[in-house]
């Protein structure tokens, strides 16, 4: 199962959940669904490398806002890590677990429905920032690029619960993992283990 995470002072991280919390039932600090759950948390989604100590899931989904000098209105993924020095989030090079099922699903669902935000570019950001220490695949979701988008209630909508129940029940039927077993490098135990707590055939390339 998914845990979506918010941080409570992003306003459209926050927006995002609040959302996508209204079908959930809040279960002390967790909104529990069928096929993910929610949480809203007190410090930045981009230090977050704490997370699974708390709360153990099969992969984290960060809502966040997006901001860019450019003005260009967007809605944007993608994975974290710090291919350098750590300047917001996660450590030092290093480069968290990528979620790229759940990235190619949204962005699918996004451009399906595009006629809906017709002025945003639907994109997929290079993989920048933290947090960068979960076990588990994380991908960030964000809406951007000022305050009027981060609260805007169309866009917003879009990105509600009926989404992601689609993106997360479309892999819930997988049988498979497909590794890319040359190009993983050094990371190769470290998926190998994570597997290992699924029902997933493994499958070496």
């Amino acid at each position: 199962m998914e845990l979506l995470v918010a941080y409570e002072k992003d306003p459209a991280g926050h927006n995002i959940a609040k959302f996508i919390s209204q079908k959930l039932k809040k279960d002390g600090n967790v909104y529990r669904g069928k096929d993910f759950d929610l949480v809203i948390i007190s410090s930045p989604v981009i230090s977050a490398d704490w997370l699974e100590e708390e709360y153990d899931y099969d992969g984290y989904i960060f809502l966040s806002k997006h901001a860019a000098e450019s003005g260009v209105l967007a809605l944007t993924c993608h994975n974290t890590g710090n291919f350098s020095d750590a300047n917001f989030g996660g450590n030092n090079r290093q480069v968290a677990i990528p979620h790229p099922y759940i990235q190619k699903s949204y962005i699918q669902n996004l451009w399906n429905a595009r006629s809906k935000f017709s002025e945003f570019q639907i994109t997929i950001e290079a993989t920048h920032h933290g947090p960068t220490a979960l076990n588990k695949p994380a991908l960030f979701i964000e809406i951007g690029t000022t305050e009027k988008e981060w609260n805007d209630v169309d866009a917003l909508g879009h990105i509600d619960q009926s989404l992601f129940f689609h993106i997360i029940k479309r892999n819930i039927g997988a049988t498979a993992a497909l590794l890319d077993w040359n190009g993983m490098g050094k990371n190769k135990q470290k998926i190998l283990e994570m597997l290992g707590t699924t029902d997933l055939e493994v499958i070496k390339l």
